[in-house]
């Protein structure tokens, strides 16, 4: 395969990976299998340049593939994809002799370290309770990861769509998205928070994208469980001898609800904003020509994904594009607004 053909299509590799692990359950809301890192580990012969690119393609496009670019999760991917990237890159490139699985392992190793610490700086340092959880999880993950990376053959002639020319979206939707982001981030009350949910789910909804319900459930538990940890305000009751404070609660509660406002409304503004030009058009382009197939295969998970890969052509598909109006978004925005103001001088 061309150098310049080999970036978009381990970049798409990425996304679909990415793709795929939203079928697998979580335990933990921010925490990965790493499945992502199946076509990083492919491209450590990359000189490193080319291997940058792909960290970078990696980290942005798994967060907008899952719907998060515009929150925490965006920076922890960002963190934990190039100290991660690099670690593996270093070793495979010093040490010739170390195995793929103890690269892999490292990475890994690295990763859930980058994860957590970012992730205690907006959910407390109660996180870190669940470092022994994830390790446990994350070094056996990443062995399968490695065997995977040994069972993908990356070909040499593959017909690879081109990118389309323009851009699908509008510069008022992306002031929107702007706009709509900042007001989740200056919401100042619980109550108002919640109204500014309501607001991203609806909209979410209205652009045809899925609202999984557990992962808004499971975010709440978390980051009232983190929260607990640092007492803060009046106690209300006692959990054996820890102290849960009403300030704790509402700080958990409070980061739950602007968390979790913020992936819907980045979930429904990826279906509206998407790029089509350059090498990011071209990943785009691959990624839904894999995602295509892997929808029609048949068998289990693990079959379609094979299947899927086994393919050395992929074709543009027939546009399936949501064609969202205009109007749909700056409802949105405006709602936000008034919501954020009214908190602010009326509550």
């Amino acid at each position: 395969m061309r150098y310049r053909d080999r970036i978009p299509f381990l970049g798409a590799l990425a996304l679909f990976f990415s793709a795929v692990e939203l079928f697998i359950p979580r335990i933990l809301p921010f925490f990965k299998i790493g499945l992502a890192n199946i076509p990083v580990l492919a491209a450590l012969d990359m000189p490193l340049q080319g291997f940058m690119i792909l960290l970078v393609v990696k980290a942005v496009g798994t967060t907008y593939i899952s719907g998060t670019l515009f929150s925490v999760f965006f920076i922890m991917s960002v963190i934990q994809t190039l100290l991660s990237g690099l670690t593996m890159y270093v070793l495979r490139r010093f040490f010739r002799n170390i195995s793929i699985y103890s690269v892999s392992m490292a990475g890994a190793l690295v990763s859930v370290l980058a994860q957590i610490s970012v992730a205690s700086l907006y959910a407390g340092k109660g996180v870190f309770m669940m470092l022994p959880l994830m390790l446990v999880i994350s070094l056996p993950a990443s062995i399968l990861t490695a065997w995977i990376s040994g069972k993908i053959t990356i070909p040499d002639d593959v017909l690879i769509p081109e990118a389309e020319k323009g851009a699908k979206n509008s510069c008022v939707s992306i002031v929107a998205f702007a706009l709509s982001a900042l007001m989740i981030m200056l919401s100042p009350s619980i109550p108002s928070l919640l109204l500014t949910l309501i607001v991203c789910l609806s909209f979410q909804r209205a652009t045809e994208r899925r609202i999984m319900v557990t992962p808004h459930i499971l975010m709440l538990i978390f980051m009232v469980i983190s929260s607990v940890f640092t007492p803060s305000g009046k106690i209300l009751f006692h959990i054996t001898s820890w102290p849960v404070t009403e300030g704790a609660l509402s700080d958990g509660i409070e980061r739950s609800l602007r968390l979790s406002s913020a992936i819907a409304l980045s979930q429904g503004f990826s279906r509206i904003i998407r790029p089509t030009g350059g090498i990011t058009g071209r990943i785009l382009a691959i990624f839904d020509a894999m995602l295509s197939s892997f929808r029609v295969q048949k068998g289990s998970l693990w079959e379609k994904v094979r299947n899927t890969l086994s393919s050395t052509q992929y074709e543009k598909q027939q546009k399936t594009d949501i064609n969202v109006p205009l109007f749909t978004s700056i409802a949105a925005s405006v709602l936000l607004t008034a919501i954020t103001t009214v908190a602010y001088f009326f509550l």
